[in-house]
């Protein structure tokens, strides 16, 4: 069986290679843990700000409710996450670290250094900040496109 040259996969197929392989690296690193790669950004977002509502989640990631959801509750039966109702909106629940979510933060800041590292190798420096900025302005664009076509996380 020939294997396909990277040149001649189409971009988007190369956006989902590199999403599928970090993925994949994430949860290889983090099983020793009890954490999988589905639980990872919203411990990173949380590391950011905490008392967050697990919409915030759905409209920052740009995930469903349920999986989000899902990865919280895997969170909070872990004890990464705890979950307390709002006063103000009984239906409301809002998310913050744990002392045990707090203590691997560190550790997965590390892990995600180490995932940039390796697919940056062989690039300089300049052209790491040159693909930041380019990935970032395709995704702005396609934000748009879910935007103008309406995002189904939006339900």
């Amino acid at each position: 069986m020939k294997r396909c040259s990277t040149e001649e996969i189409p971009f988007g197929a190369v956006v989902s290679l590199v999403s599928r392989s970090k993925f994949v690296f994430l949860n290889n690193r983090l099983r020793s843990l009890g954490l999988s790669a589905g639980q990872f950004p919203v411990l990173m977002l949380l590391a950011k700000e905490q008392n967050l509502m697990q919409d915030r989640f759905v409209r920052h990631y740009h995930l469903d409710k349920g999986t989000i959801a899902r990865a919280v509750r895997k969170l909070e039966d872990g004890g990464y996450v705890r979950r307390i109702t709002d006063p103000d909106n009984r239906r409301a629940v809002r998310l913050f670290l744990t002392e045990k979510g707090e203590e691997v933060i560190p550790l997965l800041r590390d892990i995600n250094r180490e995932w940039e590292r390796q697919v940056s190798t062989g690039l300089s420096k300049p052209e790491i900040v040159a693909l930041h900025s380019l990935m970032r302005q395709v995704a702005r664009n396609s934000y748009a496109i879910l935007q103008k076509n309406g995002d189904p996380g939006d339900d």
